[in-house]
């Protein structure tokens, strides 16, 4: 990097992108090559009675319809690339089509029927903590994550869906700015003695927050091509690494690594939400192999609001305590963390941020993610930082101006 402080230079992939000669992943084509576009779900939560594609099969160009039976399962916390019986946001795929032109397929997408069951749906996290409140899955509304000692030492990561409701009190307590005491959290740390620390405080202020959660909207859109030949897949997609997804990418499609060629010669913006493999990228490998033909999959720019994933938002309680000389002596937290439909949640980092920013000789972390019928969440530029440095930069005036 030296090399280039104090002198101009013009980065590889510039000439590409300013003349429009380079390739994304959609620009790649291959001989045979069929299209596939995606039915959603209208709803943000129901279960999938019954799919009748009989009459998109028999038009004609359509060479295949692929659903969440020709996929292997997927466990929480992972975001499933086909919905198999429930959906649970507005967006979600339920199907793939493949066809010889793209408007073939989105044609066949139309003649396809399914009927639904409704159910009640969930937006805002406190509310599917109150006691009686609906949840986003029929197993529960939180992602539990668990860590036990197996044979040698060797630790097991698991989780799972729990269903996770408050005393009233917390949830009352937490509307109304204050500390939710006697919530059920899922991530409890703390250090030093809190206690003491705001005893010895000459300035303690408390307040309630809120961040909103936005999608990355990256400005391509996800594509996927992919074909096989002597049983290696290869895979053009966009990412923002050439490697850190492959091995993931590799489980997907039940393939030894050193069968998976990854090609990414250029990416629109990721901004986070394509480090690693993205669910559909499963539909795109998988339905190849099936049709024993190459396989486009574009998503259209709704579709990518809906399943690009978004930074997930925050409703939480924060109490600092400092001196007058200004070193913050204790500081209490607590997050709920809306997750959306994955569970996703960055209250972890955001608590990490805190205590690297105000360097506190004691603090209490409690947090908790809860699932909502709304769109995948995932990082997105400095997860739990960014929703945090907002937060702190009007705290610390106001402790600032307090100990004046």
């Amino acid at each position: 990097m030296s090399m280039h402080i104090g002198r101009d230079f013009v980065p590889p992939d510039v000439p590409g992108k300013v003349t429009g000669e380079i390739k994304y992943a959609e620009d790649y084509k291959a001989e045979g090559m069929v299209f596939a576009r995606l039915l959603t779900s209208p709803l943000p939560s129901g279960r999938v009675v019954n799919i009748d594609a009989s009459e998109a099969l028999r038009m004609d160009g359509v060479v295949g319809v692929f659903t969440a039976d020709d996929l292997p399962p997927v466990a929480p916390p992972g975001n499933p690339a086909l919905a198999s019986e429930y959906v649970t946001y507005v967006g979600q795929p339920i199907l793939a089509v493949a066809a010889t032109t793209e408007e073939i397929a989105e044609s066949a997408i139309d003649a396809i029927r399914i009927d639904f069951e409704r159910r009640d749906f969930v937006t805002d996290p406190l509310e599917s903590l109150t006691p009686g409140g609906s949840n986003a899955y029929p197993e529960g509304n939180v992602l539990v994550r668990t860590r036990e000692e197996g044979p040698e030492g060797t630790p097991i990561l698991s989780a799972e869906i729990k269903d996770i409701k408050w005393p009233q009190s917390a949830v009352d307590a937490m509307r109304a700015g204050r500390s939710p005491e006697g919530g059920e959290f899922t991530t409890n740390w703390e250090f030093g003695d809190l206690d003491a620390a705001f005893a010895e405080a000459d300035e303690v202020i408390e307040q309630p927050f809120v961040t909103i959660g936005y999608p990355h909207h990256s400005l391509e859109a996800r594509t996927c091509m992919a074909y096989w030949e002597n049983g290696k897949c290869y895979f053009h997609g966009s990412s923002q690494s050439q490697s850190a997804n492959n091995a993931g990418l590799a489980r997907m499609l039940n393939i030894d690594l050193a069968d998976l060629v990854f090609i990414n010669e250029a990416t629109g913006g990721g901004f986070g939400s394509k480090i690693g493999p993205y669910p559909f990228m499963a539909i795109t490998g998988n339905f190849s192999r099936v049709l024993n033909r190459p396989v486009q999959l574009r998503i259209t720019r709704e579709q990518e609001f809906y399943i690009g994933s978004a930074r997930s938002g925050i409703q939480g309680w924060i109490k600092i305590g400092c001196r007058n000389d200004g070193k913050v002596t204790g500081i209490d937290l607590a997050i709920v963390n809306d997750g959306g439909a994955t569970g996703g949640g960055s209250g972890n980092s955001s608590a990490q941020h805190v205590t690297v920013c105000l360097q506190p000789e004691a603090m209490r972390y409690r947090g908790i993610s809860v699932y909502t019928n709304t769109t995948p969440r995932g990082a997105q530029r400095g997860p739990g930082q960014n929703e945090m440095a907002p937060i702190l930069a009007p705290l610390t005036d106001k402790l600032a101006q307090a100990i004046e």
